[in-house]
């Protein structure tokens, strides 16, 4: 956890009092008679806008959902530094249990980290079904091994990438681009290491039926996650891999979104 001192400072730097950016801040949609819940869980660096089209699609099919924001996350790049993966991890956690005391049944949906906190959460609480989309327990992302090792000395390398066809025709995403995506943030980096890491070891003790989504062109979650994850779930039910062919790590919200929202609507209702 980060510590008080730091946190009670972030304020007085100046960039932090923009605030969380409108478009980013956490969502519920509750159907009217809703007796189950999903859980919704961004991925890292992302934001809970991310989970709308599930959220609409899910909701349509009759759920309550809730999409949490994880501290330091549609904000800024100093807001991002001033959190660690127990903050991520304890508001996540925190939503189940408040979903937990208003509905009979809970299900979690979660996205790239998301994902693996998602898988975490089932480890911890009875869950009704799982999906796992690009859940990011393995990472094709060239440093993300080494950044555990580069953490207490730079907390992140320059890269100045150029905004992406996915995110330039958005301009909250294009600004989000500037805080979070265009250089390599090693220090939170080395945190979504280390939940992966502590996460996988949980996968075992969860005993829910489970979805795992992966796109065929996901270039920062490969493919063999969906084996990697199948195999541990050894308390499974039942495990379902679906991969989405020409899909890239985007596709719970970019071109690949309603496909996606069907698809695990679908699955959650058993078909």
């Amino acid at each position: 956890m980060i510590r008080l001192a730091t946190l009670l400072q972030t304020g007085r730097r100046g960039k932090i009092e923009r605030s969380v950016i409108p478009a980013c801040l956490p969502f519920s949609i509750e159907p009217p008679g809703a007796r189950e819940a999903i859980l919704l869980l961004h991925g890292f660096t992302g934001n809970p806008a991310e989970m709308a089209t599930l959220g609409k699609e899910l909701a349509e099919a009759g759920y309550a959902v809730h999409a949490p924001r994880y501290p330091g996350h549609g904000t800024n790049r100093e807001d991002f530094y001033a959190t660690d993966a127990a903050d991520w991890l304890r508001r996540a956690f925190d939503a189940r249990l408040e979903l937990g005391a208003r509905f009979e049944k809970i299900h979690v949906v979660g996205h790239s980290m998301g994902g693996v906190i998602a898988a975490a959460i089932a480890s911890a609480f009875p869950t009704g079904r799982l999906a796992l989309l690009a859940p990011a327990f393995l990472l094709s992302i060239p440093h993300a091994r080494l950044t555990t090792f580069f953490a207490p000395f730079r907390k992140e390398l320059r890269r100045n990438r150029l905004v992406s066809d996915v995110d330039r025709v958005d301009p909250v995403r294009a600004a989000l681009h500037e805080e979070y995506w265009k250089d390599d943030l090693i220090l939170p980096t080395a945190q979504l290491v280390a939940i992966s890491r502590l996460a996988r070891r949980n996968l075992v003790r969860v005993e829910a039926p489970t979805l795992i989504v992966a796109g065929s062109e996901d270039r920062a979650v490969p493919v063999r996650v969906c084996d990697f994850v199948k195999a541990r779930l050894r308390r499974a039910p039942s495990v379902d891999v679906r991969v989405l062919e020409g899909a890239d790590h985007h596709f719970p919200f970019d071109g690949w979104a309603g496909k996606t929202a069907r698809l695990v609507a679908d699955w959650m209702a058993g078909e």
